[in-house]
C-alpha cells in the first residue's frame, strides 16, 4: 500500500489510537513514521551505575535512578477519585514502592519475582521512598540482563508539552512508539551519502537514527549526534551553494569616469585603510556574473555610507541603476541631500521617493525610473511597491537592514530580470543575517575603525529604585550644555503593566525640568510634526527629546551625550545597541543609561540583554549574543529569529563543525554541480520546506 514505509501515517503505528494520533499531528507536527523518527530526544539521563535500594533516602528526592530488582507484591488500591496501583520492588538491600496513578494497562505484562530494571525519579512521601510511573524493562534470564545493562544505561528524554502529558502522551509512550517504529522500518532507512563519500568518522544513517534514540554507550551517542549534524549542515550548505550558483547578475567591468572624477576631486575625506580594503572586497564581487550578497558591518559613524556611494558610482559607470532603501523617512531624506550635494558637480540624476512624495511627483518619478533616466533612487519602503519598476537595476543597497522584514528586502531585488547585486549595511546584524554569514550564504566586510576623536559610550544600568542617580547624570550633562534623549517603549499604554509610557513620562520630565525646553517625538505624529520636533533638537532649541524608537536610526546630533532608556529590558539587543548609537557622535564623553524594574519582574533573557549591553560596545558581539538568545530564524524562509528548522545543529555550540563541513560541501559541489537539481525532493523534504513543517 505504501511505497515508502517511512511515509506511513502515524495512526498505523501499534499502541497509538486515532485520538492520540490526532494530538501528535496538531500539537507536535508529527504526521508520519519519518516525522516521529526525526523527533529527537531533547536530552538524556546517564544512568551508568545501578543503585542499591539501601542507598536511596530523602536526599535523593527528584533524582533519576536505575535499580535492578524483583517485584514481590502488587496491590490495587481504590479511592473515590481513581485507582492506584502499588508494587513492592526489592533487591538484596531493601525495598521501595512503585506507584501508578493512571494508565495501569502499561503494567499488565510485569509479573512477580522476575528480574527487572526500573528507571524513574525518586520521590520521598510520608516516610516512604517511591518511584512514580517508572520505566520497566523485563528480563527472564541473566544473559539477557547482561546485554541490557549496556543498552539501557542512557535514558532518552523527549520534549512533550504538559497539556499532552495530561492526555497520556508521556515519555514512556514516546519510547515505546519509537521502539516499534525502529523495529518495523529499520531496514527501510536509506543512506543519503554515496558509499564512497561516507567518511569513516560518520556513522551510517540507519545506525545514527537508532543510536540517537537508544544509545548503547556515550561514544555511540556522540558519534550519532555528530553524523546527523554533519548531514543537516551538508544538506543546507549544498542547498545554499546551488541557490547561489543560479543567482545570475550583471558584471560591472569597469571603474568609469564618474567614479574617477568623484574619487579624485569630490571625495569629502580620505578613506581609511579598512574602508579601502572593504571597497576592494565589494569591487571584486561586482566584477563577477554571480549576484553579490554582502553585509557591510561597522559601528555608527565608521563610514559605511561612503562605501555605498562609491559602489553606486560603479553601477552608474557600467550603465545600471542603483537604489538605496532606508527604514525611515528621516534617514532617507538625510541620505538624499547628503549624496545629492556630493554629486552636484558630476551630473548623476538622483531621486527621493517616500510616502510623503506627492502624487504628481510620484507619477513623474515612476516614469523616469522605468525609462532609466534616473540613475540612483533613494527611498523608504515605498521602493518595494509594484508601481516602482526599474529599467536596469544593477545594485540594491539596504541601510539598517535590521529594520526591514525578509519579504520587504527580497522584494527590492526581484525588480529585475537578473538579480541585482546586494549590499546590506548595519551596525548590528539580525540573528538570521548573522546565521547566513556563518553558513557561508552571505559574505561580510567589516569596518572596525571609529572616527578620530570619538570616545566609547559608557553604558550604565540602574534599577528603578535608583533612578534619581540616573537623573543626576542627566542634570550634570545639561549644565555642561549637552542634550538628552529619553526613550520609552510605548506611547500611551503600559507594557506588561510595569512601565512608564511616553505620555506619562513626558509629564514627569516637564515637572522635573521646568526651566528647560522639552520636545516630544513618536510614530503617531505626522511627518510635518516629526520634522519640526527633530529639527528643533538638531538646532539645539530643545535640551531634552522625549521619544520612542523612531530615533533608532538616522539621527545625528553630536551635542547629544545621554540616551536614557526607560524599561530597557523591553527592547531587543540590536535595538538597544542602535539606540546607544544616537550618542557618542561628537567629541564629548557620552552615556547610555538603562533603567529597569526590580529584578523579580525581569526575566532571565531580559537580564542577559542588559548585562551584555553593559559589557560591550561592539555591534558584532552584540549580534552574536542576540543570535544566542533569539535563535537563527529560517535561512530559507522568512523568520528573522527564533527556532530554525534544524533538528540537531546549534549554531553557537556547533560553530566549529559548520566551518569543518563547508570545504567538504564545496568540494562535493564542484564534482557534482547538478546534484541538487536532480535530487530536489531530498532537500525540500529534509529541510522542512513543506507547509506542514512550517505550520
Amino acid at each position: 500500500m505504501f511505497f515508502d514505509p517511512l511515509q506511513k501515517p502515524i495512526e498505523y503505528l501499534k499502541k497509538l489510537n486515532q485520538k492520540k494520533a490526532n494530538l501528535f499531528k496538531t500539537e507536535l507536527n508529527i504526521y508520519t513514521y519519518e516525522d516521529l523518527l526525526f523527533f529527537y530526544p531533547k536530552g538524556y539521563i546517564h544512568l551508568l551505575t545501578l543503585k542499591n535500594i539501601s542507598e536511596l533516602s530523602n536526599n535523593n528526592n527528584n533524582n533519576f535512578v536505575r535499580i535492578l530488582g524483583k517485584i514481590t507484591n502488587i496491590e490495587e488500591i481504590k479511592n473515590k477519585k481513581r485507582k492506584i496501583l502499588v508494587a513492592r520492588l526489592e533487591d538484596q538491600t531493601g525495598f521501595i514502592e512503585l506507584v501508578w496513578f493512571k494508565k495501569i494497562h502499561f503494567f499488565k505484562n510485569v509479573k512477580k519475582n522476575i528480574l527487572i530494571i526500573v528507571y524513574g525519579k525518586v520521590k520521598y512521601f510520608r516516610q516512604k521512598i517511591q518511584i512514580i510511573h517508572p520505566i520497566i524493562h523485563t528480563h527472564t534470564n541473566i544473559k539477557k540482563f547482561q546485554s541490557s545493562k549496556k543498552i539501557f544505561s542512557i535514558y532518552p528524554i523527549y520534549s512533550i508539552p504538559n497539556n499532552l502529558k495530561k492526555k497520556g502522551i508521556n515519555n514512556l509512550l514516546m519510547i515505546n512508539l519509537l521502539k516499534n517504529i525502529i523495529e518495523e522500518i529499520k531496514n527501510d532507512i536509506k543512506e543519503f551519502f554515496f558509499e564512497d563519500f561516507l567518511e569513516k568518522k560518520l556513522m551510517s544513517r540507519k545506525k545514527s537514527l537508532i543510536q540517537i534514540h537508544f544509545p548503547e554507550s556515550l561514544d555511540y551517542l556522540l558519534q550519532a549526534q555528530y553524523s546527523l549534524k554533519f548531514e543537516e549542515l551538508f544538506l543546507l550548505q549544498l542547498f545554499l551553494l546551488s541557490k547561489r550558483k543560479n543567482a545570475k547578475s550583471n558584471q560591472f567591468s569597469k571603474l568609469g569616469k564618474n567614479f574617477h572624477n568623484f574619487y579624485k576631486n569630490y571625495l569629502p575625506f580620505t578613506l581609511t585603510e579598512e574602508q579601502k580594503k572593504v571597497f576592494k572586497e565589494i569591487w571584486n564581487d561586482l566584477k563577477k556574473p554571480i549576484q553579490m550578497n554582502r553585509l557591510l558591518q561597522g559601528e555608527v559613524g565608521c563610514g559605511k555610507t561612503i562605501i555605498a556611494i562609491l559602489s553606486m558610482l560603479i553601477a552608474s559607470d557600467n550603465g545600471f541603476q542603483s537604489c538605496l532603501m532606508a527604514p525611515t523617512e528621516v534617514l532617507a531624506i538625510q541620505h538624499y541631500y547628503s549624496i545629492k550635494k556630493m554629486f552636484s558637480e558630476i551630473g548623476i540624476k538622483i531621486a527621493l521617493l517616500t510616502s510623503s512624495t506627492s502624487n504628481s511627483e510620484r507619477k513623474y518619478l515612476y516614469h523616469e525610473i522605468f525609462m532609466g533616466t534616473i540613475s540612483i533612487v533613494i527611498g523608504t519602503h515605498t521602493l518595494i511597491q509594484d508601481k516602482v519598476r526599474f529599467k536596469n537595476l544593477g545594485l540594491a543597497i539596504i541601510d539598517e537592514e535590521q529594520r526591514f522584514g525578509v519579504i520587504q528586502r527580497t522584494k527590492v531585488w526581484k525588480k529585475n530580470n537578473k538579480y541585482p547585486h546586494i549590499l546590506i549595511m548595519t551596525a548590528t546584524p539580525i540573528p538570521r543575517t548573522l546565521a547566513k554569514i556563518i553558513y557561508h550564504d552571505l559574505n561580510i566586510s567589516i569596518i572596525r575603525e571609529s572616527p578620530l576623536g570619538r570616545k566609547p559610550v559608557k553604558t550604565i544600568h540602574f534599577w528603578n529604585k535608583n533612578r534619581d542617580q540616573a537623573f543626576d547624570i542627566v542634570k550634570n550633562q545639561i549644565l555642561k550644555g549637552r542634550q538628552i534623549y529619553i526613550v520609552y517603549p510605548t506611547i500611551n499604554t503600559s507594557y506588561k503593566n510595569r512601565n512608564i509610557s511616553l505620555m506619562k513620562g513626558y509629564k514627569e520630565i516637564k515637572e522635573k525640568f521646568k526651566d528647560l525646553k522639552i520636545g516630544i517625538l513618536h510614530g503617531a505624529m505626522n511627518c510635518k510634526e516629526k520634522n519640526l520636533q527633530m529639527n528643533q533638537f538638531i538646532c539645539g532649541k530643545t535640551q531634552i527629546l522625549i521619544t520612542t524608537t523612531v530615533i533608532e536610526v538616522g539621527v545625528d546630533v553630536p551635542n547629544a551625550t545621554v540616551i536614557l532608556i526607560e524599561n530597557a529590558d523591553c527592547f531587543g539587543l540590536s535595538q538597544l545597541h542602535q539606540l546607544r548609537g544616537r550618542v557618542g557622535r561628537g567629541i564629548y564623553q557620552s552615556y547610555c543609561i538603562l533603567i529597569t524594574t526590580n529584578n523579580k519582574k525581569m526575566n532571565t533573557e531580559g537580564y542577559q540583554r542588559i548585562k551584555k549591553m553593559s559589557e560591550t560596545n561592539e555591534g558584532l558581539r552584540i549580534a552574536k549574543e542576540d543570535l544566542k538568545l533569539r535563535g537563527s530564524g529560517d535561512l530559507i524562509g522568512t523568520k528573522q529569529s527564533g527556532k530554525s528548522y534544524f533538528r540537531m545543529v546549534n549554531l553557537i555550540k556547533d560553530y566549529k563543525l559548520v566551518r569543518d563541513v563547508f570545504p567538504v560541501v564545496k568540494n562535493f559541489f564542484i564534482k557534482n554541480p547538478n546534484f541538487f537539481k536532480n535530487r530536489k525532493d531530498i532537500f525540500y523534504k529534509y529541510l522542512n520546506l513543506n507547509k506542514k513543517s512550517n505550520k
